[in-house]
């Protein structure tokens, strides 16, 4: 396996996002998710090519859905394909992004500065599930009224220099009801008396819930258990927070569906922040050498989570 269709101009291409391009599989229902060799950082105001970064990732999503998948948790995963692409059964994807945490780092504690601590990060007994819309979401200054537009549409008209004109507020917290959800900057405390905006329900309450208790919590219980058996030389490694997409099948079934990989997680030798192998050390400036030697050392990691029991 050492195709790379990174550059294949025969690929019959149906979408295209920051790190990878979504083209037709050659089997009736089924794309090929083929990854780009750049990173991206501060919803794209970073971007940097880095050869065989796309590689790393292919060979660490490969590994955790076939994980999951031994687990039990279904995933729109059929094969690698090639050094740089998964073949997956096609999906609509939700506009939406599920974190789940076990420790309260990075922007949760913008959301909620009240769970700070000097002494090292605040560890949940239970993880903790958080919702956040795909959508970029425009409020005065940026625009009269309040709107949702696609990402691409907002770094085209309010991104500049690297820096998001006021008002823009991309990939919005949720805070899901029965009859509507309401956004919330991400970056900023959640007041849930002063919503930015309210949206109709991408999910009904019920498959919101089936979706936490089907997919979401046992697919993170599964990896929070898989990297507690890596062991490193700092110690076995935390599984601080992960974020997952899923997509609607065409039965009608949800599954998890967007790649998994060194950019989807905070992982944590030793439950120790200062020994991040992930792409935070990528968004904190750090030289891309020690970048790309992260992601070489977790695609290593990885490779253990085929003879982890489940």
């Amino acid at each position: 396996m050492n195709t790379n269709t990174d550059s294949d101009p025969a690929a019959d291409l149906i979408a295209e996002g920051k790190t990878k391009r979504v083209v037709r599989g050659a089997e009736s229902g089924t794309v090929l998710l083929v990854a780009r060799h750049r990173l991206t950082g501060g919803d794209a105001a970073r971007v940097a090519e880095m050869r065989d970064i796309g590689v790393h990732k292919t060979a660490q999503t490969a590994r955790v859905f076939s994980l999951l998948e031994r687990a039990g948790v279904k995933t729109a995963f059929i094969a690698r394909s090639a050094d740089d692409a998964l073949l997956c059964h096609a999906c609509e994807m939700l506009p939406l992004e599920f974190v789940v945490r076990r420790f309260a780092w990075g922007s949760y504690l913008k959301r909620e500065p009240g769970a700070r601590r000097d002494d090292g990060p605040l560890r949940f007994d239970e993880p903790v599930r958080e919702l956040f819309h795909k959508s970029t979401l425009l409020v005065p200054p940026a625009t009269e009224t309040a709107e949702m537009v696609s990402e691409n549409d907002a770094r085209a008209r309010f991104l500049r220099d690297g820096k998001w004109a006021d008002g823009v507020h991309t990939d919005p917290y949720i805070l899901a009801t029965d009859a509507e959800w309401l956004l919330f900057s991400a970056k900023a405390e959640v007041r849930a008396d002063s919503p930015l905006h309210r949206v109709s329900p991408e999910l009904s309450a019920a498959e919101l819930s089936s979706a936490y208790d089907e997919i979401i919590l046992p697919a993170f219980r599964v990896l929070e258990r898989a990297w507690s058996a890596v062991e490193t030389r700092h110690g076995a490694v935390a599984l601080a927070d992960i974020k997952f997409e899923l997509g609607r099948r065409a039965d009608g079934s949800l599954v998890v569906a967007d790649v998994i990989d060194n950019d989807s997680w905070r992982i944590w030798p030793g439950g120790d922040p200062s020994l991040q192998l992930d792409k935070q050390a990528f968004r904190e400036g750090s030289p891309l050498s020690l970048v790309e030697e992260n992601y070489a050392i977790v695609t290593e990691l990885t490779e253990r989570f085929a003879d982890i029991e489940i």
